[in-house]
């Protein structure tokens, strides 16, 4: 009973202000907001696998006050999913997740503490993690296979834009994960440095190295570096990283992407992406990957996207559809 009066209270409340899509809505007189997104897809594989799933059901908070700041993301993940064809399974119904929960403090206007779960900020391509507002419909492999994509810790980042185009982040983590059932690697300690510089033609490049522990003490080291280049008709994002685990074994021994995004308007974007990635899974695993997509936002906070991939593997091709609104 309590969920639904709480709904009938910020359905009152949303109802009594102006509203904009992706923005959320503003709790009461508080500097809290309230806000959401959600996806759905359908994948259809060369070897006559399909599936349908509700894959996010997500509620947003978020706000500042002075000098704290803070964002909370819990996430049903999966939520519906039917499969048919090469497999027939359908599974509803998964537990809430915490992806994100940190606060964060501005020490001054160069130095900022934040701690909590947060998304690594290794590279650029984990710093975008909601679907509705990345460009393509899937994530480079890149992006699952280096790094813990979140860190349960401590962040700082140093960054002094008056005086320099470079900035620095440390992070630190010697605990447990604050959510282990949502992060591709399960870890205990995780440390890592990172190094960005700014320049004035809207090309940035980023160097990260890190080391973790898994929690079956499993330990391995990472490097990454990344770029972007972004003007107002495209976009090109790039990133090449390597992992070493245990005495010495390459589990990784590298990965790479490249990704160009070509805007046509705001409202239609072509998406073209190259992946080659080697792997250790048991036995090595070599794979080379073109993606081609075209996504369409009549609003920047929906996002219809249709993305085909051809694998080295054939009877991996896919065709991915998805559908992504922002609230």
């Amino acid at each position: 009973m309590r969920y639904i009066i709480l709904l009938i209270l910020l359905l009152r409340q949303l109802l009594s202000q102006e509203y904009t899509l992706g923005e959320g809505v503003k709790l009461f007189d508080t500097p809290i907001y309230l806000g959401g997104y959600t996806t759905m897809d359908y994948l259809h594989r060369s070897d006559d696998y399909n599936r349908f799933r509700l894959d996010e059901v997500a509620l947003l908070g978020y706000g500042h006050y002075k000098r704290f700041s803070f964002m909370s993301e819990l996430l049903y993940k999966e939520s519906y999913v039917k499969e048919w064809g090469k497999v027939e399974d359908e599974k509803v119904g998964t537990p809430l997740t915490i992806e994100r929960l940190y606060l964060d403090y501005r020490v001054n206007d160069a130095l900022t503490l934040r701690a909590g779960k947060f998304n690594t900020p290794v590279g650029y391509w984990n710093l975008e993690p909601i679907n509705v507002l990345r460009d393509s419909a899937s994530n480079p492999y890149l992006a699952y296979i280096i790094y813990p994509r979140y860190t349960t810790g401590v962040l700082l980042t140093y960054a002094d834009t008056f005086y320099s185009n470079a900035s620095y982040t440390l992070i630190a983590q010697n605990n447990n994960d604050l959510d282990d059932a949502y992060n591709n690697i399960s870890v205990k300690k995780h440390y890592a440095l990172g190094y960005e510089y700014t320049f004035e033609n809207s090309l940035q490049l980023k160097i990260n190295g890190g080391y973790f522990q898994t929690t079956k003490k499993e330990e391995s080291k990472y490097a990454l570096a990344s770029l972007e280049y972004d003007v107002s008709s495209y976009k090109i994002n790039a990133a090449f990283g390597l992992r070493q685990g245990d005495k010495g074994k390459w589990s990784v021994p590298y990965a790479f992407y490249l990704q160009g995004v070509y805007r046509l308007s705001e409202e239609h974007n072509f998406i073209g992406r190259y992946e080659s990635y080697e792997i250790d899974e048991g036995a090595m695993r070599k794979e080379q990957i073109a993606i081609f997509g075209y996504t369409y936002r009549p609003l920047y906070p929906i996002a219809l996207k249709v993305e085909y991939q051809a694998h080295e593997y054939r009877n991996e091709n896919q065709l991915h559809l998805a559908f992504s609104v922002m609230f």
